[in-house]
């Protein structure tokens, strides 16, 4: 991922790719020399030359990393998930907090546009009835040191407590484990929120086809988003025209199911997470994902895996 940020930051306009840095010296030497920018081994380089940072080491090092910058005023960009404790994730909010650089958290899915569009008509008063999340994917050598619930579900887990915006009064998980990377490989959490709001949630790393999908139930309409097709559907209840028999009449026929597809505007994510990071790190914008919202899901990323820990164990 920090490869992808170097990348994307070189061509933003109004901003200067400064460093990139790794403790592998050979990788930021070819990453830098990808982007025309210097090549460091620490972080503590880069004191006084910079405004802004993408904190995108292992999870592990975030906070350590990530309130070493802030504490100096740097604006921070960290990638999901914040961090692997809560005491950790809590020390990187108050960091922000207490310098007063802000902390943007990369949980990228927000800067989908089909999400974007989709969390727009939502909002505009439908009454969220049932959300269904899946995302998953076959064995990727990508991330070998989280669970698939911290590594995948992590992301519908922030975009369900943004749409819904309620409390969890309730968390029910399961999961199947077949090996290799830490945790379970395959793992579905059904989540109840306060208005009695249900949401379903799997997260798989063994399953064969790629799938990233969002759908969303209201009292208006069922809405279908393709995370990586940056494609929303709609689905309505068709009408019964030209009848004048009355409601007993019309009972008869099948009710065709309209379908519209909503005119996204298709953007690459990471480009409109970096362009809102920019405006955040001058001051024009608060941050999408707050360091608390990020907490909020990782809060639930902890009961699930406690609660699958235990069926298993």
């Amino acid at each position: 991922m920090g490869a992808n940020h170097a990348r994307v930051y070189s061509g933003l306009k109004g901003a200067e790719l400064v460093a990139v840095v790794d403790a592998d010296r050979a990788r930021a030497d070819e990453v830098a020399q990808l982007y025309g920018c210097l090549s460091l081994a620490n972080v503590g380089e880069l004191a006084g030359t910079v405004d802004a940072v993408s904190v995108a080491v292992a999870s592990a090092a975030h906070a350590e990393v990530g309130c070493a910058l802030l504490d100096q005023g740097i604006a921070c960009l960290i990638e999901k998930p914040l961090a692997p404790t809560e005491v950790e994730a809590a020390a990187l909010v108050e960091a922000s907090a207490r310098s007063g650089a802000p902390l943007l958290v990369g949980h990228i899915e927000r800067f989908n546009p089909a999400v974007a569009q989709l969390r727009e008509i939502v909002g505009s008063g439908h009454r969220l009835l049932a959300v269904e999340a899946r995302r998953m994917s076959a064995v990727s050598g990508r991330v070998t040191d989280i669970d698939v619930v911290t590594d995948l579900m992590v992301h519908d887990l922030d975009i369900v407590l943004d749409l819904v915006g309620e409390d969890v009064i309730d968390v029910t998980a399961r999961g199947v484990m077949q090996g290799g990377a830490p945790g379970d490989d395959f793992v579905t959490a059904l989540l109840t929120f306060a208005s009695g709001t249900l949401a379903i949630l799997t997260a798989s790393r063994v399953t064969q086809n790629q799938i990233r999908q969002l759908q969303v139930t209201t009292d208006q309409r069922f809405f279908t988003a393709d995370y990586s097709n940056q494609e929303l559907l709609i689905y309505r209840q068709g009408r019964v025209g030209g009848i004048d028999d009355g409601p007993a009449d019309a009972s008869r026929y099948v009710l065709d199911v309209g379908t519209e597809r909503v005119f996204v505007r298709r953007i690459e994510p990471l480009v409109a997470e970096l362009q809102h990071f920019l405006s955040v790190a001058r001051g024009d914008e608060p941050p999408l994902v707050t360091g608390e919202a990020a907490l909020a899901a990782l809060r639930l990323v902890w009961e699930i895996r406690r609660q699958v820990h235990e069926r298993g164990s």
